[in-house]
């Protein structure tokens, strides 16, 4: 199987990093990286070489996966888990769940091992490495912010990042939508294994269900933004899960709850259905942050606060993956999660938590300012910074009348008393050229500039002019962008 660049580049780093002596690097392998693929090349170079190697899944569920990927670059692979048809401990690779090795009494022979998902430190992985510090581990892991996993890694790699992965067309761009969300004042924290604090979980469902309207608000937008996309939610409780689908059920639109109380059978047939395409939205609690692998889900419902980046980054990675026909992926964030962390294609990786300081997970990442966010006024996205990718900028003289670096939006007349006569002129005869250049009447050019200063250009003397500066190209597209969703609304 021939390896990307970037699974080229990180094998380099790993075995730049052991060469180094530290023989506990940490792979940063985003969402679409191809982690299971580079993990098996480095077994197949390690078996090659006659080494034995143990790879630790942090799921049963994973297992599986990890199997097929290994079959497929000829690997003679052995499975610990229970009773499993391809157990074999002669084999030279063996494949073994955490929670396998948890409750094993003599660990397998190995030369080297590689850990997947370790932001999920086990203590069992932990033992592992304490029993076996002369050997090398290699651990894997798309969010690596967990409290003291520096303790135990000592060189974090990051060969890729999403953002790249996306700009070279291996994961698709996601476009984030605001909508409403539950009032969240007095609601408590609760430490999370990882090291940090999230909402209490019953306190964050409780303030959620006593939203009458989030559920509606939640249906309304997904018609508007998302109507005929695969979609898969995430709810703060098992019960707003259920009452979103029937809410979305009532409303016409073919949804099903899962979770991890159901039998493994039946996920099983609710899964295939989905996939299928049987029905349009899968909603759950938490079961599909981890491990849920559906490139055609184009959309996710966010209804679920956090203040983890490790859960929000592997919440939006769930729709990432590129697939045939989808362009771009939609997140409809009820959470405020975009407000809480910005994009989670652009949480990076900084360095490794040693355990030694107060535990911050944001202090983790190269994004160490919270982002302001803003709604677009064109599209309704939302935007960080000064454009949007509708290609909306705001207005120089909106970037100046700033406070804390919150933008007040100018009301007509305050923009007519920002703007000289001569730039009205300039502005009111480029509408006029590019409305001759399109066969239009002059009215439209009329009204298009009473839509901008709020007045009829009765007083405003036409001049020659060169062309149509990009100012006022951006204005008619963003104009045309308004109309048109004003159309598709209605």
């Amino acid at each position: 199987m021939k390896l990307r660049e970037h699974q080229t580049l990180s094998i380099e780093m790993i075995r730049q990093s052991l060469g180094k002596g530290l023989n506990r690097p940490l792979l940063a392998a985003p969402t679409g990286f191809g982690k299971t693929v580079v993990a098996a090349q480095i077994a197949k170079m390690a078996t090659d070489k006659g080494k034995r190697v143990l790879f630790v899944c942090d799921r049963i569920k994973l297992v599986e996966q990890t199997l097929k990927t290994f079959d497929n670059f000829g690997l003679d692979v052995g499975v610990m888990q229970g009773n499993h048809e391809r157990t074999r401990y002669s084999a030279p690779v063996q494949i073994a769940s955490i929670q396998t090795l948890a409750r094993k009494q003599h660990m397998p022979i190995f030369d080297i091992c590689i850990m997947d998902e370790i932001h999920s430190l086990h203590k069992a992985h932990k033992h592992l490495m304490d029993v076996y510090n002369n050997l090398p581990f290699i651990g894997l892991s798309a969010t690596p912010y967990s409290k003291g996993l520096g303790k135990y890694f000592n060189d974090l790699l990051v060969p890729i990042t999403t953002e790249q992965l996306i700009d070279k067309g291996y994961l698709a761009p996601v476009d984030y939508y605001g909508g409403k969300k539950a009032n969240l004042d007095g609601v408590k924290n609760k430490q999370l294994p990882t090291g940090g604090s999230d909402y209490d979980p019953q306190a964050l469902s409780d303030a959620t269900e006593r939203d009458d309207g989030l559920v509606g608000d939640i249906i309304k937008n997904w018609i508007k933004w998302a109507e005929g996309r695969q979609t898969i939610a995430f709810a703060p409780s098992i019960k707003h899960s259920k009452e979103l689908v029937r809410q979305f059920n009532e409303a016409g639109i073919a949804a099903e709850h899962i979770d991890g109380y159901m039998d493994a059978d039946e996920r099983e047939v609710i899964y295939k259905a989905h996939d299928a395409g049987e029905f349009m939205i899968l909603s759950c609690s938490r079961l599909l942050n981890t491990g849920y692998d559906a490139p055609p889900v184009s959309c996710c419902i966010d209804c679920f606060p956090t203040k983890s980046k490790i859960i929000f980054q592997q919440r939006i990675g769930r729709i990432l993956r590129s697939h045939e026909g989808k362009e771009r992926a939609i997140v409809l964030d009820h959470a405020g999660n975009y407000g809480r962390h910005g994009p989670a294609e652009a949480i990076v990786p900084d360095v490794l938590d040693d355990g030694e300081q107060k535990y911050n997970e944001r202090e983790l990442t190269k994004d160490k300012k919270e982002p302001k966010t803003k709604e677009c006024p064109v599209c309704t996205q939302q935007m960080v910074g000064l454009r949007c990718k509708c290609g909306y900028e705001i207005p120089i003289k909106e970037q100046l009348e700033s406070t804390d670096e919150i933008l007040k939006l100018l009301t007509p007349e305050q923009r007519n008393k920002k703007h000289s006569k001569e730039d009205k002129s300039v502005f009111y005869s480029e509408l006029l050229l590019y409305t001759r250049g399109k066969g239009y009447k002059d009215s439209w050019a009329s009204h298009k500039y009473r839509e901008k200063y709020g007045v009829w250009p009765n007083a405003i003397q036409p001049r020659m002019v060169n062309g149509i500066s990009d100012e006022t190209r951006k204005y008619i597209l963003s104009t045309q962008i308004r109309y048109a969703k004003r159309s598709k609304v209605a």
